[in-house]
């Protein structure tokens, strides 16, 4: 009798470890509208740093089978920069009088980037196969680069499951590893580790929350600390995705 309960709580145990393997996959809608909020800061140690918020908006536009189009534009910038002993700022919100000098200067980099619509086809996988930016905007690209998506692997994963991704910007290649930590109520949790080769070394590090259900990820929290000519380079994001 003890040897089948505990056959019992075996086969119990294994049947509830399956249920927690998930298929990551991106199930949008044709109409689906999300509000991404970035925040990004940059510490440079003596040289001074950036902190800059950015809100954006992205629709669903077209579905075809397993492939998504989706329309993105920036709806507001707010930037805080502290260089050579100076604290410079730029807030798109504000009108251009009530802007000082500098807060000019920076409007007119920023406002085309403000005008730009980013059209996105991707897989369910979260693949980017085709992106377009109209009209294109000093920035943009580097812009798009940072803020896409990972890439699901092709099989289910569970707890303990791993893959990796490689990126190649501004001379460096970054590889980072995302690894399944736990599955709770629908999300799946992942660990970011990574390493930073090329023009700069260094690591990655961060948490993203992904809902299992829809593939949007909810949170992603990063951090990249780079040694590149001699100068020490901190880089963190928080991205949050909310369904509107």
């Amino acid at each position: 009798m003890k040897k089948l309960l505990l056959l019992f709580v075996v086969a119990t145990s294994l049947s509830a470890f399956c249920q927690d393997s998930v298929l990551l996959r991106a199930n949008y809608n044709e109409g689906d509208e999300f509000l991404i909020d970035l925040e990004q800061s940059q510490n440079m140690g003596a040289a001074g740093g950036m902190d800059m918020k950015i809100k954006m908006n992205m629709s669903i536009i077209k579905k075809e089978g397993d492939s998504f189009t989706a329309a993105s534009k920036i709806s507001t910038i707010k930037m805080n920069m502290l260089q050579g002993g100076m604290i410079m700022d730029f807030d798109s919100t504000k009108k251009e009088e009530d802007l000082d000098e500098t807060g000019k200067m920076f409007k007119q980099q920023f406002d085309p980037m403000l005008k730009a619509l980013i059209t996105t086809k991707m897989t369910n996988r979260g693949e980017a196969t085709d992106i377009k930016v109209e009209p294109m905007a000093p920035g943009m690209e580097e812009f798009v680069k940072q803020s896409s998506s990972i890439k699901y692997p092709e099989e289910k994963v569970s707890v303990g499951s791993s893959w990796s991704t490689e990126l190649n910007q501004q001379g460096m290649k970054i590889v980072t590893k995302y690894t399944v930590s736990k599955i709770i109520e629908g999300k799946v949790y992942l660990d970011v580790t990574g390493d930073v080769s090329g023009m700069g070394a260094g690591k990655v590090t961060g948490a993203i929350v992904i809902d299992a259900t829809t593939g949007v990820q909810d949170t992603a929290n990063t951090e990249v600390k780079v040694s590149a000519n001699g100068a020490e380079v901190t880089i963190t994001a928080k991205v949050k995705t909310t369904k509107i």
